[in-house]
This record gives C-alpha cells, sequence and structure tokens, in this order.
C-alpha cells in the first residue's frame, strides 16, 4: 500500500542534482561579496587601503586608518538576469565607528556594522514540446531489481518517488511498469538558486604610527535554498497517470560566531600591507529537504494521491580558516592602486555532530575545494573634490560541482568629498557560472547568471 512517510536522512548520493549541501558551506565560509560603494566600485581591491567601513570589517586593523569617528549607510538596487529577470533594492550596509586618542602615539577604534547580502535570481526555465524521452523512464531503469524498501535504504530517492506517486508501478521480481506510459508530449523543468547573509559585527583596533592590530567578533545569519520543479504531460492515454509535477526543494539555514584577527603596517610613505586571518569555526545548520510528486489520472474515475518525502535535520558544520593578504601603494597624492588575496582551506570533515553523521560529512568535505579570490582595482582623484573608482575580481569554485560559486565581477565607481561628509556611488557586474543535469532528458543545462549592482553610500565624519 502506497502511504507518506518521514526518512531520517539523505546520503551523499542524493545531492548529485542540486549539491546544496556542500554550497551553502561555501556561502557559510565566505564573506559579504558587496559592501559600501567605494569598496564595491573597485570590486572589493580597495579593502587593502582602508579608509571604509567595508575594509575595517573585513581587517579590523584597517578600521583605524581615519582619525575621526564616523558613520556610513549603503544602499542598492540590484538586477540578475537568468532565464527571466528579477529586481530589488535593500540596505546593504550600516557602519559606525569612534576613535580615541591613548596617547601621543597611540589610538583605539571602536565600530559596530550591520551587513546584508543576498542573491535571488529567477527562475532557469527550458521547455520542450514533443520531447523524445520521459524522467520516467529513467526512474524505472533505477528501480529495476530493487523493492520500494531497497529504493529508499540506498538513497534511489526520485526513483521511490516516482513509485510512491504513482509514476512507476512494481510487479513480479521487482520489475517495474509506467503508470505515467510512454513519452509525453510536453515538459518544462524549472530551477532557481538563492542565498541570503545577514551579519552583525564589532570591529575594534589599536593603532600605532606605523602599525596596527585589530580583532573584529561577528555573528552570521544566512539562508540557502534550491527548488527543482518538472512538469510532463500528455502520457499515453490507456495509462494510469496522464500528467504529473515534481518539486523538490532543498534548504539551508545557519548561525555561526567568527572572530578575525588582522595587523596592516606602513612599510613605506606610499606602501600599506595588511593581513588578516579567520580561524577556523563551527555553524548550527538547520536542513530541510522536500521531494514532491502530484499526479494526475486519465480517468476521472481514477483517484491519485500526492506524495511527498520529507526530511529535517540539526547539524553541526566544521568550516575552515581563512587568510586574507592585501597591498596598497599610493602614486603621488593623487592615485592609489591595490591588491588582494584571499583563501580558503578545506575541513576534512564537514559534519562533526551527530557524530553518526561522521562518515557522511567526510564524504561531503570530499565535494569542497579549497580556493582563491583575487582582487585588484584603485582609484583616482579628478579633483579636490571628485573621485573615480574601478576594479575586478575573480572568485575560484568552492565545490566540484558547477554550482555558481566560481564568479568573474567588475566594479566602476565614483566619489564626492565634501570636509565632513561624502557620497560614493558604484556599479557592479557580476557574472557566475553554473549547470545541473536536466532529470529529464539526462543533458547538462546551462544554468548562467548575470548579476548587476548598483550602490550609493553616504558617510559623515564626526
Amino acid at each position: 500500500m502506497k502511504t507518506s512517510i518521514t526518512i531520517a536522512l539523505l546520503t551523499a548520493g542524493s545531492l548529485s542534482l542540486c549539491a546544496q549541501s556542500t554550497l551553502s558551506a561555501v556561502w557559510m565560509q565566505r564573506g559579504h561579496r558587496f559592501g559600501t560603494a567605494r569598496y564595491n566600485g573597485s570590486a572589493g581591491a580597495l579593502a587593502a587601503m582602508g579608509g571604509d567601513g567595508s575594509s575595517s570589517i573585513e581587517n579590523p586593523a584597517l578600521m583605524n586608518s581615519s582619525t575621526f569617528g564616523g558613520t556610513e549607510f549603503s544602499a542598492h538596487v540590484r538586477a540578475d538576469q537568468t532565464d527571466l529577470r528579477s529586481q530589488g533594492l535593500g540596505l546593504g550596509q550600516a557602519y559606525m565607528t569612534g576613535a580615541w586618542r591613548l596617547n601621543s602615539k597611540a589610538r583605539l577604534s571602536v565600530g559596530l556594522a550591520y551587513q546584508r547580502d543576498a542573491w535571488f535570481p529567477n527562475f532557469w526555465i527550458t521547455s520542450d514540446q514533443n520531447p523524445q524521452t520521459s524522467a520516467v523512464a529513467g526512474w524505472m531503469e533505477q528501480s529495476n531489481g530493487f523493492s520500494p524498501e531497497q529504493l529508499l535504504a540506498n538513497g534511489q530517492y526520485d526513483a521511490y518517488v516516482a513509485y510512491m506517486g504513482y509514476l512507476t508501478e512494481v510487479g513480479a521480481g521487482n520489475q517495474y511498469t509506467a503508470y505515467a506510459d510512454g513519452v509525453p508530449t510536453y515538459r518544462q523543468v524549472r530551477f532557481a538558486r538563492e542565498q541570503s547573509i545577514t551579519s552583525w559585527s564589532v570591529p575594534f583596533a589599536i593603532k600605532s604610527e606605523k602599525f596596527s592590530l585589530g580583532v573584529r567578533i561577528e555573528r552570521r545569519d544566512g539562508r540557502a535554498q534550491e527548488r527543482f520543479t518538472m512538469t510532463e504531460s500528455g502520457f499515453n492515454p490507456s495509462g494510469v497517470t496522464k500528467a504529473y509535477q515534481k518539486t523538490v526543494v532543498d534548504s539551508t539555514r545557519w548561525g555561526q560566531w567568527n572572530i578575525r584577527f588582522g595587523v596592516a603596517a606602513q612599510l613605506t610613505d606610499g606602501l600599506r600591507f595588511s593581513a588578516a586571518v579567520q580561524p577556523a569555526s563551527t555553524a548550527l545548520v538547520q536542513w530541510d529537504y522536500r521531494n514532491r510528486v502530484t499526479p494526475e489520472a486519465n480517468s476521472s474515475e481514477t483517484n491519485l494521491t500526492a506524495f511527498e518525502l520529507y526530511d529535517d535535520q540539526e547539524f553541526r558544520y566544521q568550516l575552515p580558516t581563512v587568510v586574507q593578504f592585501g597591498l596598497a601603494q599610493t602614486l603621488g597624492t593623487k592615485a592609489a592602486v591595490s591588491a588582494v588575496w584571499v583563501y580558503h582551506s578545506k575541513v576534512d570533515a564537514l559534519i562533526s555532530s551527530p557524530l553518526n553523521y561522521y562518515d557522511l560529512g567526510r564524504q561531503m568535505a570530499d565535494e569542497l575545494r579549497a580556493h582563491q579570490q583575487f582582487r585588484l582595482g584603485g582609484e583616482y582623484r579628478l579633483t579636490e573634490a571628485w573621485t573615480a573608482r574601478g576594479g575586478v575580481q575573480w572568485s575560484e569554485s568552492g565545490t566540484d560541482f558547477d554550482d555558481h560559486s566560481s564568479y568573474q565581477m567588475l566594479g566602476l565607481g565614483l566619489g564626492y568629498q565634501e570636509r565632513d561628509w561624502g557620497v560614493d556611488l558604484a556599479y557592479n557586474a557580476l557574472r557566475a557560472s553554473g549547470s545541473i543535469q536536466n532529470p529529464g532528458d539526462g543533458q547538462s543545462w546551462d544554468l548562467g547568471a548575470n548579476h548587476q549592482r548598483g550602490t550609493v553610500t553616504y558617510r559623515a565624519r564626526f
């Protein structure tokens, strides 16, 4: 008898469609991609120079580059282009700092920062009139020779849900036939991938004439989700099932505490060196998975009920050490060039608790990569008040999958400064690559994504 069921845990093999659990671990270890307009206008490269809130958060030793206290507010508007366009706006960052002189050679700075970074592209969509194959045939092939109970135990969840959702039926010798018989006349596949991170942090630093040390304490909360929907309709009228819709939702929510140590040194009158390290930490992860099939019968007298496979679990993830180095060189009184290198190491086992899932955590860690990020940019003072900025950023993939964790970014910016206040503008274009295997036809499906963002930051000193 076909009834609903709740499973205990999905194995690593079930991650082949979306690889969500490993991708969310990449979001946990990475910092915010966007910040103030000054930071964004250089694609993050001016984080090596200091002088704004985003630089102070990435390397707290650089927050003392300003003699005075101050405040900043950064807002943005964004547009994401996949197969559909999505748009939005919001407050990206708010930052406040104060500085006090300890003696004739040293100052103390303390800050408070709020940051929110999100990526909400619209659906990727592909449609096929009169397809030559059906996903049901693939699930039948996976099922043959196994009982429904064995499919569940072996982690063949799509095949198991196909059986429970009246798409296939088991017979003698565990051989399966199709309730959704033949080839459909129409298929549509939709996929969405999104993530958001919100953090509060307190940086503080002590600076002497040419050397500074800083510490930042951060509370970060995040969410990542992937949603996959496939509809196939127009099956053989003599079969039981006329059409179905399959939806898979894989969600992760997490919370973590991070501490980061920074150092900065003025090596020459024009050359500044900076370094920061974020030691290995842990994150408390809430994981939720849903795999649902809603069938439609050929006969109005046949009642086919929807079936959903559901699970939610709580884990403790181990996150790796992050190291960052920066160099900034001023060129006379008008120009500056800076570069940043960020390295994310990897862990041997991703899941540290519950220990029953340690081996699964090792398998997931094998899918993660140590990876790097490079930024290069600068700024040029056009007049006493106006400054132009530009930069590029390139980030390697954090996993073995083509999952949008690799991207390239261009930044352009313009700033206006008065004595006690200023306004900065920035434009960013980001290109991320991704793909999944389309279950409908078994082919690789390219998921190109373009992100554009405009940022404005108001700065005031006091």
